[in-house]
């Protein structure tokens, strides 16, 4: 029967000047402690890294990322602290690395000695995620302290967001104590420029090239021709809306619908206009009437829609004339000719003399 793999965990510590001198905690009896719980629940502590005189206001302590190297590393599965305002005493700050390293899908435990937090057992787990719980609070609070704040600055009339380009923040503060926007002289002569430039109805792809050639500087890495376009609305220029800002066009989608009436009476129209079959059956596609079955008109169906001539009489060399339901075949017959023995059968009637049935 194989051994079980011990728990490797690293220490964290941490201490500021205020604490040790009114709470008496010092790093030494964060060691033992730990040492202890460690020895007692047979947890290999591969190291314990300390951060003195370091506040926990928030994480960017070098103690306290060497020991979540070492977790990334995989040198150690678990962070052990003796008291959970030791890593941190902003609750963002625990959101955080609830976030990053101790939830369900990461690899990473946290134990808390005094607090009894930890992250592997269900007790543990639902304390951490009650304060989690409260960060996502805290940060909610925040945002909407920060958009009341926000507008009620735009109701005195101060400028909010970034400052222009051809302008810029001094170090001069107003009565309220905020800085000040004053221009820029360097960009101040772009805007200049590419006033010039529009004036003498150069395009903006071309006033983009002019200012890099010319060196003049841009607000981000580079010019654009969108940045071009916003240095001429500010300056009151008129200037036409950019391609992407443009409102879209959607298609128009026609009506389709399956009307043999309505589409033969279109078809008897377009063929007085002398259109071929075909044509008339991609009009009415066009048009949204569709054949009784099917998507496509074909010149037999639209044939179908075209009101057939009268049957002619009998033809020569078609049996089926005889018939009373008239000509069947497909093929087109020419009319009988008359026989030219009996050239009086093509007179009109009553130029033939009548006869007696008497004399007969």
């Amino acid at each position: 029967m194989g051994t079980q793999r011990r728990t490797k965990a690293v220490g964290y510590v941490r201490v500021s000047s205020e604490q040790q001198a009114t709470e008496g905690v010092s790093l030494d009896a964060q060691r033992h402690k730990m040492r202890a719980y460690c020895k007692a629940m047979d947890i290999e502590l591969i190291n314990v890294i300390a951060d003195e005189g370091y506040s926990a206001s928030n994480l960017k302590r070098p103690g306290l990322q060497a020991a979540l190297t070492m977790l990334r590393s995989g040198k150690a599965c678990t962070l052990i602290v003796v008291k959970l305002d030791r890593l941190t005493r902003c609750v963002k700050d625990l959101g955080t690395l609830c976030e990053q390293y101790f939830s369900d899908e990461k690899p990473y435990t946290l134990l808390s000695l005094s607090d009894s937090i930890n992250t592997r057992t269900a007790s543990g787990k639902l304390v951490l995620n009650v304060l989690t719980s409260v960060a996502q609070w805290e940060r909610e609070a925040i945002a909407d302290r920060t958009k009341e704040a926000m507008a009620h600055l735009k109701q005195q009339g101060v400028k909010l967001g970034g400052v222009p380009y051809g302008w810029r923040y001094s170090s001069e503060v107003d009565a309220n104590g905020r800085r000040l926007i004053v221009k820029h002289p360097e960009e101040q002569k772009a805007i200049k420029r590419i006033c010039a430039l529009h004036d003498k109805q150069v395009p903006a792809p071309q006033i983009v090239q002019r200012l890099e050639q010319e060196g003049l500087p841009p607000r981000g890495k580079r010019w654009h021709a969108k940045s071009v376009y916003q240095v001429l609305t500010r300056a009151g220029r008129a200037v036409r809306e950019y391609r992407q800002d443009a409102p879209r066009v959607l298609p128009t989608v026609r009506e389709v619908k399956r009307d043999k009436q309505a589409a033969a009476q279109r078809a008897v129209q377009l063929r007085a206009q002398r259109l071929s079959l075909r044509d008339i059956g991609a009009r009415l596609l066009g048009e949204g009437l569709l054949p009784p079955r099917g998507a496509q008109w074909y010149a037999a169906t639209v044939l179908d829609l075209l009101p057939r001539a009268a049957a002619p009489r009998a033809t020569a060399g078609c049996p089926s004339h005889e018939s009373p339901r008239g000509c069947t075949s497909s093929r087109r017959c020419a009319p009988l000719p008359p026989s030219p023995q009996s050239p009086e059968i093509n007179k009109p009637l009553r130029s033939q003399p009548r006869r007696c049935a008497l004399s007969a």
